[in-house]
């Protein structure tokens, strides 16, 4: 007994000599970490612009709603647009929020592209195809959210390119103003698909707002982001049911690079600390387009 408790203190004894190593490795982690950059002031700007954009098409919406005429359709077509427009320009701040909260689905989910077009609403060839003629699908956020890439990530249920589907049809197809009036049940389930996928693209950008700082990599991986979008526009499309709305053509790639290039200052500055480049980058870009971009982005390590 007395050399089983004489063994037991010897071991107290070096466990109390041990260094303690886990403020060493602690310290050591931290040191490793980029220097966060302070974004509150880009993203109070970026969120406002969205907001306002996102207030007045529900205005528009619920005014059509009330007298849907051909005027207040074109109405509401401008205002989504709009709306559109207010993503597409500051589109590095919530694709740099998705990387740093590992969020890209929510990303993808506000704007997914390439889609099939007689997924999510009836084409003049399949007048009873898609999930708003079905009258067997409950009309909800969640529905939309579960049936939103069900089984093929073309398979869009939700965000601005099936909101542009819906609202103004496709080059082949447009969409009449008889679609949105009568007492039909797919006019009263378009009706409602409009208000909930509203709500829902809302939502989910809600979900990337933060007044948290980003790092240079955030940002990086942000970049790349806005180059795989950019590049998929370019792309041929496999599929001749698939489709790529005009008004995500029309307006998504010069929105994306002057957006880039608007980079707030602060923030460019920081970024270019850490990631020295890509100031020039940018400058460069308003003569060359992407090719610089793309240049620093394949030659910058994080």
């Amino acid at each position: 007994m007395r050399y089983l408790l004489a063994s037991l203190l010897a071991l107290l004894l070096v466990a109390c000599e041990q260094p303690d190593n886990t403020e060493t490795a602690e310290t050591e982690h931290h040191d490793t970490l980029l220097p966060g950059i302070p974004v509150a002031d880009w993203q109070q700007a970026s969120s406002d612009q969205f907001e306002q954009a996102a207030s007045q098409w529900q205005q528009t919406l619920t005014q059509f709603g009330q007298a849907p005429e051909q005027d207040s359709l074109d109405a509401l077509r401008v205002t989504l647009t709009q709306w559109y427009a207010t993503l597409a320009g500051q589109y590095l701040l919530p694709a740099a929020r998705a990387c740093q909260l590992e969020q890209q689905i929510i990303l993808e989910r506000l704007d997914s592209w390439p889609l099939y077009p007689g997924y999510i609403d009836a084409l003049p060839e399949w007048p009873e195809s898609g999930l708003i003629s079905d009258p067997y699908l409950e009309m909800t956020r969640k529905t939309l959210r579960t049936q939103h890439g069900a089984t093929d990530s073309a398979e869009a249920s939700l965000g601005f390119a099936a909101l542009f589907v819906v609202l103004n049809g496709t080059a082949d197809s447009p969409k009449p103003l008889t679609a949105f009036t009568g007492e039909e049940d797919s006019v009263v389930r378009r009706q409602q698909w409009l208000a909930l996928a509203s709500e829902q693209l809302i939502a989910d950008y809600r979900t990337l707002v933060s007044d948290a700082t980003l790092t240079a990599a955030d940002l990086h991986c942000g970049a790349r982001t806005l180059l795989s979008r950019h590049q998929k526009l370019a792309l041929a499309l496999e599929d001749n049911e698939l489709v790529i709305p005009e008004g995500t053509r029309n307006g998504l790639d010069s929105h994306l690079l002057t957006g880039l290039q608007a980079l707030p200052e602060t923030v460019m500055d920081e970024w270019e600390n850490s990631q020295p480049g890509i100031r020039q980058a940018l400058e460069q870009s308003h003569g060359s387009g992407w090719e610089p971009i793309i240049q620093w982005l394949e030659t910058t390590t994080l």
